[in-house]
């Protein structure tokens, strides 16, 4: 009994063995299965979370697009007019003075009337100067008669025996000729001379223009090295004469220099404000810059029919340019400048914006001429430059220009808020 039941635990055993086997190799499997489930899963997850900090970090190192404000770049026509202070002067002034001694006899014009050509002014007392051109007649017709009688000698010894008249008589009666002539030569010039001092009695006036106050007038004695006894100002035609800058000047140089025709379009205001009717045609120019200031004087002339330009008042000239200048144009706030000089962003393809260095010309206004670095039609940005970095993107916007609208307030149009300072100090400007 004891034997069976030993085999029976020894046949049960070998059962049990197998099973636990499976159970065993079952139980193995499960767990490689669930290493491995856990070991790849991981290694995905790992995997996705290192792809979404990549794409993490480059979104994060991408620039963000900025606003700013564009500008298209335009030609305009530089040959825009531009305003001076110019005075009003006289073609001529003339100060009127005695030129023979005596006493002012007479005065025969209003102080402060127009006076023309010709027209007596002063009579200085002609009584010693027509004594003395009297005496001057005396003498030429003394100096004549001695003449003639010289020529009648010289006649009767020419028609005379050669035998009854010696040589030395001929000879002394031809030198009596010479010398009756030279004598009356002389008492002509004599009488000239009385005549000049006569007519020097009678003041004319020498131009036609407004005279001014007697300085020296009736019962004064006068001589040639007395005072002004009035002054004549020419008043039509007058000259206006103004500074222009000498870089202004340089840019006309060459029409200055090919002739004498008019290189500016010009015309007045008053200083009532009024226009004046009449242009102005070119005088002339200085020959030399006034170092101290910088510039040159033109001088323009222009007809004063009705007097209304009077010589000593300002007036304010402008001056057009007669020959066109087209060159691009861009507003003042775009332009930046740094050691390297002056330079612009330009809105590339894709919205980038490049730095672009520029040569400055001419101002005009709120705006500046480009000489070399920019043609027209290029985008620029105008506002919200402190933002953008050279290959940065931007986000352009282009509003319409408004002159009468600071840069700000096209900023605030667009979109793009500027720092309070720059705000502040656009609200500023403007008032």
């Amino acid at each position: 009994m004891f034997s069976k039941i030993k085999h029976g635990r020894a046949h049960i055993g070998g059962a049990g063995i197998s099973i636990l086997k499976s159970i065993a190799a079952a139980a193995l499997m499960g767990a490689l299965a669930l290493c491995a489930s856990l070991y790849f899963g991981g290694d995905a997850a790992r995997k996705a979370e290192k792809t979404n900090t990549a794409a993490a970090a480059a979104a994060q190192e991408e620039p963000r697009a900025v606003p700013v404000v564009g500008h298209a770049v335009s030609n305009a026509d530089l040959a825009v007019a531009r305003e001076y202070i110019g005075s009003v002067e006289p073609v001529r002034t003339v100060h009127l003075r005695p030129r023979v001694a005596g006493q002012i006899e007479s005065e025969h014009f209003k102080e402060g009337s127009v006076v023309r050509e010709g027209d007596l002014l002063f009579t200085i007392d002609r009584a010693q100067y027509e004594a003395t051109a009297a005496l001057r007649r005396a003498d030429l017709s003394k100096a004549q008669a001695a003449l003639a009688r010289a020529s009648k000698y010289n006649e009767r010894l020419e028609a005379a025996d050669k035998r009854s008249v010696s040589a030395n008589d001929i000879d002394l009666s031809a030198n009596e000729i010479k010398q009756g002539q030279a004598a009356v030569a002389q008492a002509q010039a004599a009488l000239k001379l009385a005549e000049i001092d006569l007519a020097h009695t009678k003041i004319t006036a020498p131009v036609t223009g407004r005279i001014g106050r007697i300085d020296v007038g009736k019962g004064n004695f006068v001589s040639a090295a007395s005072a002004t006894l009035a002054t004549i100002v020419q008043t039509d035609p007058v000259r206006v004469s103004f500074a222009m800058p000498d870089r202004e000047y340089m840019e006309q140089i060459k029409a200055f220099q090919a002739s004498d025709a008019s290189v500016y379009e010009t015309t007045l205001t008053l200083a009532d404000g009024a226009a004046y009717e009449s242009r102005g045609e070119r005088d002339f120019e200085d020959s030399v810059m006034d170092p101290s200031t910088g510039t040159i004087t033109l001088h323009l002339r222009f007809e004063n029919k009705n007097g209304e330009l009077i010589p000593g008042s300002l007036v304010k000239v402008t001056a057009k340019p007669l020959k066109s200048h087209v060159a691009p144009v861009i507003p003042q706030e775009a332009v930046a400048s740094d050691a390297a000089g002056d330079f612009v962003y330009v809105i590339g393809d894709g919205d980038i914006a490049r730095r672009r260095g520029v040569k400055l010309g001419a101002e005009i206004g709120t705006s500046r001429e480009v000489v070399s670095g920019l043609a027209a039609g290029e985008k620029i940005i105008v506002s919200g430059l402190q933002n953008v970095r050279p290959e940065s993107p931007v986000r352009p916007s282009y509003p319409s220009r408004d002159a009468s609208k600071t840069p700000a307030e096209l900023a605030r149009e667009s979109g793009y808020d500027l720092p309070a300072a720059e705000s502040a100090d656009s609200e500023g400007g403007k008032n």
